[in-house]
Formats: structure tokens, C-alpha cells, sequence
């Protein structure tokens, strides 16, 4: 979800957002404790990159982004002024940033209900699907979604031959084959059967 300047939360609403979210999380005190600390110190970092803020092309790019890549784009800015943060975790969190935009720019992701519901089976179904290696998914929390392109939507189907493609691929890595279809000079979509049979 993107926001434009003017709809941003003032700071007496986001006082709000706090408070209830807080008080959502009240019968669990371990995860109160998290959501203070991470409160707390979100707010620390984002006021110390105040003066990285104020550059007027910074802060369109900045107001473009949806909400998850703001986060993640303010904590990476935030870990390469720190010292002591290890360079790997900033990559890391880079490879990861634009590997979720690539993704996003191939139709982003499904989850399992909405799978289940294009294909007309239960969401049991497409995780049993997923476990034998019939469905790219990628997991996301404690959850899994199903990245977009590998499902003719219009026909309320999978592509067809992207389950056997996915047979051939000498990987279990979720990330590599997802990497494997995005970085293809065309639309993943466009491997069909006729591909799978010229490997």
C-alpha cells in the first residue's frame, strides 16, 4: 500500500495506531516487551536519520514505496551508519529487498487460500501441491505464498509445463528457483511445454 504526503498519519494519529496495537497485545507480556522495544527503537533510528530525510529527491523515493519496502530501505540506511553492523546482513537484507521487488514486478505473490480458490481445490490441497515440488512457493513467516506467474489467472490454471519445469530444476532451494525464473529475458510464463521438452 503506497501513501502520499497528505495521506500520512499525523503524529497525534499515530500515537493512536501505537496505543491500539499496544493494547491488542496486552494478555502477552513476552510480546508487549518486543513491540516497546521495537517500537522504541524504530523511532530512535528514524529520528537519527533525520538529515538523510531532508534531501527533496530522497523523500519522493522514500513516499513511493509501499510500506514493507519503506521499512526495509530506512533499516538498511540505518545499519550502514552503524560500524559495528556486519556487511553481510546488509547485503543480505539487499539481496532480499530486490529479489521481493523483482518478484513484485512479475505480479507479486498469492497466498494459499487465494491459490486454492483460482484452482478451484482446498488450501490443504495447494500445500500438499507445494510439498511435492507441483507449486513454487516461498515461505513468508510461518506462512507460504505462491509467486503469481506460475498461474494462467484468466484460465484458472497453473501455466502449463511450469510444474514440469520445476521437476528439472536440480534445486530444493524456494529462492534459487525463483531466482532461476526471474532472471529469464522473458516472461516466466512463456515456458511451456515446448520448453520443457527442448531441455
Amino acid at each position: 500500500m503506497q501513501h502520499s504526503a497528505s495521506s500520512l498519519p499525523l503524529v497525534s494519529d499515530l500515537t493512536d495506531v501505537v496505543v491500539q496495537a499496544r493494547a491488542q497485545l496486552a494478555d502477552q507480556p513476552d510480546a508487549t516487551g518486543v513491540f516497546d522495544r521495537a517500537t522504541t527503537a524504530f523511532v530512535r533510528e528514524l529520528i537519527g536519520l533525520r538529515d538523510g530525510l531532508s534531501d527533496p529527491e530522497r523523500e519522493a523515493e522514500l513516499l513511493a514505496l509501499d510500506d514493507k519496502t519503506l521499512v526495509a530501505e530506512l533499516l538498511i540506511q540505518a545499519l550502514q551508519d552503524d560500524p559495528l553492523t556486519p556487511k553481510a546482513l546488509r547485503l543480505r537484507l539487499r539481496g532480499q529487498l530486490a529479489l521481493r521487488r523483482l518478484l513484485d514486478q512479475h505480479g507479486g505473490t498469492l497466498s494459499a487460500a487465494e491459490v486454492a480458490q483460482l484452482l478451484n481445490i482446498t488450501a490443504d490441497a495447494v500445500r500438499k501441491r507445494a510439498r511435492r515440488g507441483g507449486l513454487l512457493a516461498l515461505p513468508r513467516g510461518a506462512h507460504q505464498v505462491f509467486p503469481v506467474f506460475q498461474f494462467d489467472v484468466d484460465a484458472a490454471r497453473m501455466v502449463s509445463g511450469f510444474d514440469a519445469l520445476l521437476a528439472v530444476l536440480e534445486t530444493d532451494s524456494a529462492p534459487a528457483k525463483l531466482r532461476f525464473f526471474l532472471s529469464l529475458d522473458r516472461d516466466p510464463r512463456q515456458h511451456t511445454d515446448r520448453g520443457v521438452a527442448a531441455r
